[in-house]
């Protein structure tokens, strides 16, 4: 519960708690000198071991795993050698998100860095298709020197009949990918490149494409140092390059465990000391120039701004941007993107205004999947809002931005509905589809809208109701407010960084009282404030989006179930605790 007021119907939450066992958490707490609380949280992430447990807030470089022992990658980075030695013309084809587009500027500067020859191409989300489409091919195999060697980043796996077609005409492919390879594979391709592959023996399958990408020149960095041990230059890249990595595998959503957590977590320690001119423009409109880069900042400052780009159709600013060695131009362009991003807001609100006024969502059937189209909605949003619609109804949703035979699809989805396969289920409807479980893209006839409506709503509805997963907060921890210090939210930073599979620590206090009058800031957001007591202690609450609940908090006598993130306020009284409202309801 929780959640602005529009008129549409609110989604029960059912709170969850783990099992506790104080005695193994007190044992955990000693192996690794830390807190009881510390080690019930790394229990909760499945952390029993005290070797795992010990990696997990110690990641090191050493963990990661050797680019070799992904299938092709060593064909793969040898062909780059060899190319990069020829100085023939290579071009990397990412795609125009911030995965592809990150992924694209490491291949790129490493070729660069390496003496090659190396341009990019980055699709037109508003005019083009995804991966080896007619355009692309034709932008390949029509310029005056044809490229010897074409990279691919976060896409290609699917390519079989683009990919072929370059083939044919003596391009090489190396396709870096991270998507779920269907049952026939590229087998033109010079190197596939997929952790994902069923002959893969990788040990870990979740990295996001530039995550590969960056595999792919650490391996080909290998290749021309002749051994294990990197020139320092090289080195140096990688160090640096990580940063990019951990933009990609924040905004990708990928779960931050495994090599994942290690690339994040160094990445992001990189990021401040970046000698790339566009990071730092971009940690500069961001207001991060100063102090730690978190996995949050990514979310919700850097990565919005980069991905506004593709976007709105102008991803090459982004790569400029990523690329450039002027730093003043780094600092234009960081406006343009900033603009951009200004733009793809006003876009998202606009369009969600729109829907909440649909009779249809006001009076949505709980459980029942959302498909709604229409002519004027912009491609560059429609995933946004789609996965707006998730986070408000809790179903699966797919946004339709209608144009004719090419109609653009976003489709997103919640925990027990691979979204991808029931866009396989209604394919009839479609003309061309990919994705992953919770998210996915399609191409529609703009004629067969209705019918993939009924078909969507359906077959989603029903694969969620099989599933049997409710809404769910899942709480870490039960917390009386006299455990709550400033060292304890110190020792939390070592569970971050803080993303998929990896949120952070949630906590819950029973009977909470409610001291002073509860107000309402934030605009139309309707931001929640107030003061919670328990335990003889009161700390500050804000409350996001809970302005509906006011009413129940200026209850006279009123006590309140919590659930709540522990953090410093950084506004209204700096460095003191402030309790962020996950949700709250009455106490029994």
């Amino acid at each position: 519960m929780g959640g602005a007021n529009d008129n549409v119907p609110a989604v029960e939450t059912t709170w969850r708690l783990p099992h506790r066992d104080p005695e193994a958490d007190g044992v955990l707490a000693e192996r690794l000198g830390s807190s009881r609380v510390l080690a019930a949280l790394l229990r909760n992430r499945g952390l029993d071991d005290p070797v795992a447990a010990r990696a997990w807030v110690q990641p090191r470089l050493r963990d990661l795993s050797h680019p070799y022992e992904i299938a092709d990658l060593e064909r793969g980075a040898e062909r780059l050698r060899k190319a990069i030695k020829d100085r023939e013309r290579i071009v990397v084809y990412g795609d125009y998100d911030v995965d592809g587009m990150t992924g694209t500027v490491i291949l790129m500067n490493f070729v660069h860095l390496a003496g090659g020859r190396c341009e990019f191409k980055i699709p037109n989300r508003l005019k083009e298709g995804y991966s080896f489409n007619d355009e692309a091919i034709e932008h390949f195999l029509a310029a005056e020197e044809p490229p010897g060697l074409v990279l691919t980043v976060d896409h290609g796996t699917s390519a079989v009949d683009g990919i072929a077609k370059l083939a044919d005409a003596g391009v090489d492919v190396v396709v870096t990918d991270h998507h779920e390879p269907p049952a026939i594979l590229p087998d033109r391709a010079h190197a596939l490149i997929n952790p994902r592959r069923k002959d893969d023996h990788s040990p870990f399958k979740s990295l996001c494409g530039a995550a590969v990408a960056y595999k792919l020149a650490w391996g080909t960095a290998e290749a021309f140092s002749g051994q294990r041990k990197l020139d320092p230059a090289f080195r140096e890249f990688l160090l640096d390059a990580m940063g990019m990595v951990s933009l990609a595998t924040v905004t990708d959503v990928v779960p931050l465990v495994g090599e994942n957590r290690v690339l994040c977590f160094h990445g992001l320690r990189a990021l401040p000391v970046s000698n790339n001119h566009g990071l730092k423009a971009l940690l500069s409109a961001s207001r991060l120039q100063r102090g730690i880069v978190r996995a949050a900042h990514v979310a919700f400052r850097i990565g919005p701004r980069i991905n506004a780009a593709g976007r709105m159709g102008e991803a090459e600013l982004a790569i400029e941007l990523l690329t450039t060695p002027d730093p003043d131009r780094a600092k234009t362009l960081a406006k343009r993107l900033e603009t951009a991003n200004d733009r793809r807001r006003s876009l998202e609100k606009e369009m969600m205004r729109e829907i909440l006024a649909l009779p249809e969502i006001k009076n949505h059937e709980p459980g029942r999947a959302i498909c709604l189209g229409r002519r004027g909605w912009h491609p560059g949003v429609i995933g946004i809002v789609a996965a707006r619609l998730v986070d408000r109804f809790s179903v699966p949703s797919l946004v339709v931005g209608l144009a004719g035979d090419k109609s653009r699809a976003s489709a997103r989805s919640v925990d027990g509905v691979n979204v991808k396969e029931v866009l396989d289920d209604v394919s009839e409807h479609l003309i061309a589809w990919g994705g992953h479980a919770g998210a996915a893209g399609a191409t529609v006839d703009a004629q067969a809208f209705p019918a993939l409506k009924i078909a969507f709503e359906d077959r989603a509805s029903e694969v969620h109701a099989a599933s049997g997963v409710v809404p769910s907060l899942d709480i870490d921890l039960e917390l009386p407010f006299r455990a709550i210090r400033p060292e304890l939210i110190e020792e939390l930073e070592r569970l971050a960084p803080h993303g998929e599979a990896n949120p952070p620590a949630m906590f819950s206090t029973h009977g909470v009282e409610v001291a002073g009058k509860p107000q309402i800031i934030g605009g139309e957001r309707g931001h929640l404030v107030f003061h919670a007591r328990h335990d003889g202690r009161t700390f500050r609450a804000f409350a996001p989006g809970m302005r509906d609940q006011r009413e129940l908090l200026r209850r006279p006598g009123v006590r309140v179930d919590l659930a709540y993130r522990l953090k410093f306020d950084s506004y209204a009284d700096p460095g003191a605790i402030e309790l962020e409202i996950a949700a709250l309801r009455p106490s029994d």
